[in-house]
């Protein structure tokens, strides 16, 4: 899965993604559209977001994700008079776009998910030539923020899915994540990793002299009193270990030694020297997801842990300790499923909600506090209330300003905002009596609303209205409503490609370089061709991306660049010549990234705990290297960790442009151009030139001439275009910058 927020500003060069996010989603405060009550407690299915500005303009909203146009109503045109319905409280917009996803997760039916992102108040929509069911992109441009009672540039944006799907998402149907008796799911695994340390595990002063040995001769440090977490978080040649309590309270840091991402192979052959293929995998997700075997089966898995009184080691591997990743969504980060609000109506009468936060007690006896602390506080009136404060002390005034106290609070904010409810939509128009005709009887919130009030906000809810004229066939008007923020940040962290993200990646067209002539030429990959060879690849290249912690945008990027030249996109896995006239002879280089010479290959074999005495078995093993999809990957996936090409990545660097004289009729049997040659603009990237030249020549700073650096070029131009969040200057005035280069072409299906 590729998302993205619906507004995308610049990135800026070392900004987390969570600062960005921050920038990016302005969402609404309690009070003023928040995700998922209001003051006075009506469900709101999603959070209001204000457009940010960049450069003195507006940014337009965009798609969050490859999607299907769901369903689309152009906003009315603007009508202040008294009367009007949308003119309540202020002019409101009511264009909308509602985009059906249908995309992956893993691997598997599992993890084929389907969710609908909503786009409300639109100002205008700008998507051309509309039509129910288009292909609509990631990044495109939708429409305007449009006005929410009467303040500008806002829209309501909400993401949700039905009953059928939420195990697909989140991995179950349970409000808590079981964790005690079994690890997580492993056909979606991603994100950082989580260790449950049940009371009985013991933690040491030392880890073993050998590192697969579970059985500790050092002193005994420490037993926890409690369930403990562990989140194994890896990024920017880092690893980190934060330990939790089951309430989410972290207690320690522990930080493992400098660049021990960018060493994990090295780390990995040191701890796990009889398979560190296995060995990498149980360091990266805590348990072994590939076909290779750890040796010996029980390994141990060391590693320091910070808690309150000292750090202590713990085996990671024990038989009691179970293992998650962010794709559990496990309730110890936050995330809940809550469905106990039964009826039908918009008034939120979730138990478990009112509970989290003591919404339900009276704000002046509650039970919480004793009556003497009650006696000394100074809202406790013991005088005769005058007849013009009466309101203040009444029941329903007090509730109120309770709830609104409890709502404005950060630690209520922190407990919801990973909480996904499920309630009736608030866009139905046939159901509005069924869903707010509580507020025509009195209520702990006050008196009934008059008939006139309510037939009043009836035509105005009615304006904006849309789920019946929707007809989305597969989820019901009941259904599941995620925290928006964060589930676009949680999901950012799934690095699956689908088979249409991934055939994305294969450039319709690009310009190559006759390595004879060195003349540059046009050549093309049509849209069915680039799919297939995309859907052979998909499930083994996401797998070894995960493996080798090749998760990051930028290092995808460069990964599925360099390995869509090396191998002919995907079509050709074994060197051109299959090693005529060359020193290594039949060792020739075969898989994504191609593996040459016999003493690499053996090292490759080795990694993944193969013996190697048995020539004609490493015959067998090579030849795979070229024919199985899985050996394809893998190979390359073990030259990238064996070569740091991790840290290589690392650097963002800006695209420069970059001019090219191509011909556009090349006679390949002269070598020669039959027209004038062509200049064009493309675009060039400098961490991209080190990569390649890495890959192709085994030195990032090598001043040998690489092999079919133009290609290289094209092609991370447009997988990072596919993968990234930049947007592309249009050679069009006035035109708003679009999600590729305008020479990218993805080709709508």
């Amino acid at each position: 899965m590729l998302i993205s927020p619906p507004f995308l500003p610049a990135p800026t060069a070392g900004e987390s993604d969570e600062a960005y996010l921050s920038r990016a989603m302005l969402c609404g405060k309690p009070g003023d559209g928040f995700f998922p009550i209001s003051f006075d407690l009506n469900w709101h299915g999603g959070t209001h977001l204000k457009a940010p500005t960049e450069a003195g303009h507006v940014l337009p909203v965009r798609a969050i994700a490859d999607g299907t146009l769901a369903y689309f109503r152009e906003a009315a045109p603007v009508d202040t008079s008294p009367d009007a319905p949308l003119n309540y409280g202020g002019w409101t917009d009511n264009g909308c776009v509602v985009l059906r996803h249908e995309t992956e997760i893993g691997e598997g039916s599992s993890s084929k998910v389907v969710f609908y992102s909503i786009y409300m108040h639109l100002s205008k929509i700008t998507v051309k030539d509309l039509k129910k069911g288009m292909q609509i992109y990631r990044k495109e441009t939708l429409g305007n923020a449009g006005k929410i009672y009467g303040a500008d540039h806002k829209i309501h944006f909400e993401i949700i899915s039905d009953d059928s799907q939420v195990k697909k998402l989140i991995g179950r149907t349970e409000r808590e994540l079981e964790y005690q008796t079994a690890s997580g799911r492993k056909d979606s695994c991603w994100g950082d990793m989580y260790f449950y340390l049940p009371p009985e595990i013991i933690g040491y002063t030392d880890h073993p002299a050998s590192w697969v040995d579970s059985n500790n001769a050092s002193s005994r440090a420490v037993r926890p009193t409690e369930d403990l977490f562990v989140r194994m978080s890896y990024g920017q040649g880092q690893c980190n270990l934060s330990t939790y309590t089951l309430e989410g309270e972290c207690i320690g840091e522990q930080e493992e030694s400098k660049d021990f991402e960018f060493e994990l192979y090295e780390e990995a052959i040191k701890r796990y020297p009889r398979c560190a293929s296995a060995g990498y995998e149980l360091l990266r997700f805590g348990r072994v997801l590939g076909p290779d075997a750890l040796a010996p089966a029980n390994a141990a898995h060391w590693r320091k842990i910070a808690l309150p009184d000292g750090p202590a080691w713990f085996d990671l591997n024990g038989s009691t300790v179970t293992c998650f990743s962010d794709a559990d969504f496990p309730h110890w980060q936050g995330w809940k499923l809550i469905d106990d609000d039964t009826d039908e109506d918009s008034h939120c009468q979730s138990p478990y909600l009112r509970s989290l936060l003591k919404l339900d007690e009276d704000p002046l006896f509650p039970p919480s506090r004793s009556f003497l602390e009650i006696s000394k506080k100074p809202d406790l009136k013991y005088a005769p209330v005058k007849p013009e404060e009466e309101h203040v002390y009444s029941k329903a005034y007090r509730i109120k300003q309770h709830n609104k106290d409890i709502l404005e609070t950060d630690s209520s904010q922190k407990k919801l905002n990973r909480c996904i409810f499920k309630f009736p939509s608030e866009w139905g128009k046939n159901d509005f009596n069924t869903r707010y005709g509580w507020l025509q009887q009195e209520s702990e919130l006050g008196p009934a609303m008059p008939k006139g009030d309510y037939e009043e906000l009836k035509a105005h809810q009615e304006s904006m209205a849309f789920w019946e004229d929707a007809g989305l066939a597969d989820i019901g008007a009941k259904h599941w409503h995620f925290p928006p923020k964060d589930f676009i940040e949680t999901f950012r962290k799934c690095s699956w490609l689908s088979t249409e993200e991934l055939t994305q990646c294969i450039p319709r067209s690009f310009i190559g370089e006759d390595h004879k002539s060195k003349i540059l030429y046009r050549a093309s990959i049509p849209y069915s061709r680039a799919s297939d060879r995309a859907a052979s690849i998909k499930v083994s290249l996401n797998k070894v991306m995960r493996k080798y912690l090749i998760v990051t945008k930028q290092r995808m990027s460069q990964f599925v660049a360099n390995g869509l030249v090396e191998s002919g996109f995907f079509s050709q896995f074994a060197e051109l010549g299959r090693g005529k006239d060359k020193k290594y002879k039949d060792w020739y280089g075969r898989g994504i990234i191609q593996i040459t010479h016999e003493e690499n290959y053996v090292k490759y074999f080795k990694h993944r705990g193969r013996g190697v005495t048995n020539a004609a078995q490493n015959i067998a093993w090579r030849d795979k290297v070229e024919t199985e999809a899985y050996d394809q990957a893998e190979s390359a996936g073990f030259w990238w960790a064996k070569n740091r090409a991790n840290k290589t990545s690392d650097p963002s660097a800006a695209n420069i442009t970059w001019q090219v004289d191509v011909c556009e009729d090349y006679n390949w049997k002269t070598h020669q151009c039959n027209a004038s040659l062509k200049s064009e603009n493309r675009l060039s990237n400098p961490t991209l030139d080190l990569v390649g030249r890495h890959v192709n020549t085994g030195k990032p700073t090598t001043t040998i001439r690489m092999n079919g650096l133009p290609e290289r070029r094209d092609t991370f131009t447009n997988v990072q275009a596919v993968l990234s969040d930049l947007l592309y200057t249009s050679p069009q005035a006035g035109e708003l910058p679009g999600p590729t280069p305008s020479f990218i072409k993805r080709q709508k299906q």
